[in-house]
């Protein structure tokens, strides 16, 4: 595996009756170019509201029914957050990235958050070259078993 450049990816999903779902990278058929995700970062574009989150960087759309669940191999990134409002309790952004995984088909972000609301996000990702034999592996690992 060979490391190339870091790369961000970062915009904006509407959560509307508590889920939201977006195909933020569409396989382009080059299976052995990839990225490894460094960090994902989700946040409220109106901190006034109170609120909280939960988002998911999968290889596959998740059901609202499979939230994080380090069991299921298509998922490999995992962040929460709480706020109680604009100047009450708020619980530190936690972030979580199986360090074990490259994306090299489609990457989904998957939210559930209790406000309908506009939510950021940035992922920072590193891109990799893969051999054939790495190639595999990865598509073989995006499976869920």
């Amino acid at each position: 595996m060979k490391l190339g450049r870091v790369r961000t990816l970062r915009g904006q999903i509407d959560v509307v009756a508590g889920v939201a779902r977006k195909n933020i990278i569409v396989s382009d058929g080059l299976v052995n170019y990839g990225l490894k995700i460094k960090s994902f970062t989700l946040w409220i574009d109106n901190f006034t509201l109170a609120h909280t989150m939960q988002g998911i960087l999968s290889y596959d759309t998740i059901s609202s029914g499979a939230v994080f669940n380090a069991g299921d191999n298509r998922q490999f990134g995992w962040t929460f957050y709480a706020n109680s409002g604009a100047i009450g309790e708020v619980t530190e952004l936690q972030s979580i990235i199986d360090p074990d995984h490259i994306v090299n088909r489609d990457l989904f972000l998957t939210m559930f958050a209790s406000t309908p609301a506009t939510y950021n996000y940035l992922i920072e990702a590193q891109v990799v070259e893969l051999s054939d034999e790495e190639a595999i592996i990865t598509i073989i690992k995006e499976t869920s078993q």
